[in-house]
């Protein structure tokens, strides 16, 4: 496929679009991609709002490119496609449709259609799970899909999040869900549950009430996991969940992320800064690094001017370190 597309994109860069566009939902019918994620995908290719009502229990997912999604009902008329059963998929373009538009809306309504139907023959642990940690939804509906879940309503639970492309503990309530960091495999568990596998964010241990807030933990625990901590737990990370909740509600992140994600870029500059905090000293750093200690010093000094403070100041120390953790989480794609 992907050579197909690299031909057509010299020929005919429309139909090689078109491509894409069925690759792209092929791809999420063969991941099991649930109907949330659907919907966001949708709206993330068309660059507009895109939705799905259900015909047979009228259930609608309504999603924007940003990420966010809702169950209202589409607030106009809008391009559409049947997807039988009075149910259809729409995409909410205003004024001349674009090139692909007819293709994705008959790639979204015929994934819309197969996972319905995988859904209706087995696979309801799909929606109850979507619904358990949907924190738009009223507490019943998340009390009655945890009982389809056939979790203990009275005991603590987690939600563990893994990345979407590891193997996951085979268990039944487990499934792939769209979140505004990329697709991640939702587990939930017991909180006595150990078997996290690979990668991981261990979210809160809550009551099924709270089951969003320990979804959303886990996520950020995910994003903060790294080689060196593959296994991140929520419950650890105190403040920081705060911390990231608010960045994560902002529209822009502060300066001082953005300048370490340029820095990013430079393979010796982060890890330069992040030896210097760890271990306290130009010298400790340079132990860390395997470098001479003028060498870290000059590249110290260039980034101590480039960043406005030094990390050396316990000021600055501190500075760097909330900033680095909220470039890590902004950075993190799953």
């Amino acid at each position: 496929m992907q050579e197909l597309v690299g031909k057509l994109s010299a020929l005919d860069p429309d139909a090689s679009e078109s491509l894409k566009v069925i690759g792209f939902f092929d791809k999420l019918v063969s991941a099991q991609a649930n109907m949330t994620a659907l919907a966001r995908s949708a709206s993330v290719l068309a660059g507009v709002p895109a939705g799905l009502t259900l015909g047979e229990d009228a259930r609608t997912v309504r999603a924007t490119p940003n990420g966010s999604h809702s169950s209202d009902a589409a607030p106009g008329e809008w391009p559409a496609a049947e997807i039988g059963s009075g149910g259809r998929v729409w995409i909410e373009r205003d004024g001349e449709p674009h090139a692909n538009d007819s293709m994705l809306l008959e790639r979204f309504a015929l994934a819309v259609s197969i996972t319905n139907a995988r859904v209706a023959f087995g696979g309801m642990n799909d929606s109850a799970l979507e619904l358990a940690v949907d924190a738009a939804i009223p507490p019943e509906e998340r009390t009655a899909a945890v009982r389809r879940l056939r979790l203990d309503l009275h005991g603590h639970m987690r939600a563990i999040a893994l990345p979407g492309d590891v193997a996951a503990p085979t268990i039944p309530t487990r499934g792939l869900l769209s979140t505004p960091f990329g697709f991640a495999q939702v587990l939930l568990v017991d909180a006595s549950f150990s078997d996290f596998g690979e990668r991981a964010g261990v979210g809160l241990a809550v009551e099924h009430a709270q089951l969003p807030q320990s979804w959303s933990s886990a996520l950020t625990a995910l994003r903060l996991s790294d080689e060196a901590n593959p296994i991140v737990f929520a419950d650890q990370l105190g403040p920081l969940l705060l911390l990231a909740e608010i960045a994560d509600a902002s529209s822009e992140p502060h300066p001082d992320v953005v300048s370490l994600s340029l820095m990013a870029h430079d393979r010796k500059a982060l890890p330069t800064l992040d030896a210097v905090v760890d271990r306290g000293s130009v010298r400790g750093a340079a132990v860390s690094l395997g470098l001479h200690h003028s060498t870290v010093q000059a590249r110290l000094s260039a980034l101590s001017g480039e960043l406005g403070y030094d990390v050396r100041t316990a000021l600055g120390r501190t500075r760097f370190t909330l900033a680095r953790t909220l470039q890590r989480l902004h950075d993190a794609r799953l």
